[in-house]
């Protein structure tokens, strides 16, 4: 018969704990055996996730070099880990891949994620219906979705990927009749040779963001390439968005610029917008001063556009041509408004490709956008005005 130093035995052994007065009761209350009170801990899922934990335990403990270097990878994170959020995964050869999260990334990129109903006619709908709204203005413009980092390095994916079906990207693509720019091509050759996305991140190398610019130097109408003569980089490390994840963290060693070079801030509310702890609604202005090029260009875009000191998006390859140069964090976003107001002669829509999956608003206030994103802050201020 089944006793109360039993039960109690099982739980701290097995368990890790002593066990409530209630589960004691229900235990020898169900069963009669302590071969039956093995079985049962050991079933539990209480039981599983202990294990769980102590294999993560161990890895980390094991852990040792948490920055990929061919003679030393038997001692980093082992390739297939994942983070302990499951959002990021260790791959071949020190590359880091983002394999969850909201917008159901690996799912788009083996094709299983099915579209909303009217999903591809949405999209449709709203590229031609912009690019009449743009001829309208007079502008120059361009959308781009940025290729997600699978699509260029899937070769250092830890596990096979069975696609079922076509990427969201690739099915807008398919008719081949809209208005819409995909460098995937370019930045795959490219990185037969050299780096285009960051090891630890989602983003691209300062020679990546290069590249996704040179791809909007025809439609834009920009003759000459930036002038980064006297552009200096320095090497520093740093745990990458996905490196983050692990612990410890990845990290990598970075060489970029830490400037931005022919630009300055002349407004900015990021700093407003992060304290509310989100992105969207972000506004950021640049001025070149000494621009090869007199117009002033809006960049509608995300994470892969904004720029600062420590990243060269798109929006800073930008501020090296143009006059003025508007940063507008809505991922494939659109005001005409804006553009008007601004005189903005230049535009640029842009998007990273794993949100593609929705098709955004035909067209967005970014004055009001601002004005709610800085509403939720506690302590909301205006945007700032950065002199010199």
């Amino acid at each position: 018969m089944l006793t109360r130093e039993q039960v109690v035995s099982v739980y701290r052994q097995v368990l890790g704990r002593t066990p409530a007065e209630h589960e004691i009761g229900h235990q020898l209350a169900g069963l009669r055996t302590l071969d039956e009170m093995l079985r049962v801990a050991l079933d539990s899922e209480e039981y599983a996730m202990r294990l769980r934990e102590a294999g993560r335990r161990s890895l980390r403990r094991q852990t040792v070099v948490n920055a990929w270097h061919p003679e030393l990878a038997a001692w980093g994170h082992p390739v297939g880990q994942r983070s302990d959020d499951g959002i990021a995964i260790v791959g071949r050869d020190g590359w880091l891949f983002l394999c969850g999260g909201t917008n159901a990334n690996l799912g788009q990129y083996v094709g299983e994620v099915e579209m909303e109903p009217g999903w591809l006619e949405g999209w449709r709908e709203l590229l031609l219906a912009r690019d009449e709204e743009l001829r309208a203005l007079g502008v120059a413009a361009a959308t781009i979705v940025v290729p997600d980092k699978l699509a260029v390095y899937e070769q250092h994916y830890p596990e096979p990927l069975r696609k079922v079906g076509p990427r969201p990207v690739e099915r807008l693509l398919a008719g081949g009749d809209l208005p819409l720019l995909y460098p995937l091509a370019e930045l795959r050759e490219a990185a037969a040779r050299e780096h285009v996305y960051l090891r630890t991140d989602t983003h691209l190398t300062f020679r990546g963001n290069e590249l996704l610019f040179a791809s909007l130097r025809a439609p834009l109408g920009i003759e000459a390439a930036p002038d980064l003569t006297g552009l200096a980089t320095r090497p520093y490390v740093a745990a990458g968005d996905l490196g983050a994840k692990f612990e410890p963290p990845v990290v990598e060693v970075i060489d970029a610029p830490s400037t931005l070079h022919g630009a300055r801030i002349a407004q900015d509310n990021r700093e407003a917008i992060a304290a509310t702890g989100g992105h969207i609604g972000t506004r950021r202005v640049y001025v070149n001063e000494r621009a090869p090029d007199s117009r002033t260009a809006v960049l509608f875009g995300d994470s892969f556009g904004f720029s600062a000191e420590h990243y060269q998006g798109v929006s800073w390859f930008l501020g090296q041509v143009f006059r003025e140069t508007h940063f507008v964090w809505i991922p494939f976003g659109w005001d005409p408004e804006y553009v008007h107001a601004t005189g903005a002669e230049v535009v640029v829509i842009q998007g990273a490709e794993r949100f593609v999956a929705r098709v955004p608003d035909l067209a967005v206030a970014v004055a009001e956008l601002e004005a709610r994103a800085l509403g939720r802050a506690p302590t909301a201020e205006p945007p700032t005005a950065v002199e010199g």
